[in-house]
């Protein structure tokens, strides 16, 4: 008598879905969660170093200009203050400038530390900002010194003018853009009048 062979009982197999599992879908998200987070980073520095690199030209351009502009007036102008109390005094430093152009015309400049802004004048007009996020230089104990130092003879014959501040940036010259890093720029400059006779002063010591 042949054996039989018993059939092998029918088994249900379970057919895998082609979805992803929930903890697929969590591994993915946080995977891109992670992407996106570092490329926000990213995006975040290269704008702050794009908006303190615009910030510290427009700085430096704007106060190479007025320096220039300070200097040029020095070398081509007529008659200059304030001038010393004391006509023996050859040196004076004082937060204000004041120059006779070649035309004529009178400027007068103003380091208002307050509010730390360069004012000029032309005559008797209004004053117009001329530098903002300016700094004028202290000494070694913190004592506010005249950005514009002032050297005479005989008291009313200017032999050399020179300027020392510090420009921050403009508070006004801020992007949309979140950051406002710029690198404070010092100015320095001196010059001496073209003519050196001696002119009589209009300007009175402050």
């Amino acid at each position: 008598m042949s054996g039989r062979h018993a059939n092998p009982l029918p088994t249900t197999r379970r057919r895998r879905g082609s979805g992803f599992t929930l903890v697929e879908l969590l591994i993915a998200l946080a995977i891109t969660a992670a992407l996106l987070s570092a490329m926000l980073l990213a995006l975040h520095a290269a704008f702050r170093g794009y908006q303190a690199s615009v910030e510290q030209s427009s700085t430096h351009i704007t106060a190479r200009v007025a320096s220039q502009r300070i200097l040029a007036l020095v070398r081509t102008g007529s008659t200059f203050g304030p001038l010393p109390a004391d006509p023996r005094d050859a040196m004076l430093r004082s937060d204000e400038f004041n120059v006779a152009a070649e035309d004529g015309a009178m400027l007068s400049f103003r380091l208002d530390r307050g509010g730390r802004t360069l004012f000029v004048r032309a005559g008797d007009g209004p004053e117009r900002t001329l530098l903002s996020g300016v700094d004028g230089p202290i000494d070694a104990t913190g004592a506010a010194i005249g950005a514009f130092t002032l050297e005479f003879e005989k008291g009313t014959r200017l032999t050399r003018a020179s300027f020392d501040f510090t420009v921050a940036g403009a508070p006004d010259a801020q992007h949309a853009i979140e950051g406002d890093e710029v690198t404070p720029l010092r100015v320095i400059g001196s010059a001496s009048p073209r003519r050196l006779a001696a002119l009589p002063g209009t300007f009175d010591a402050p």
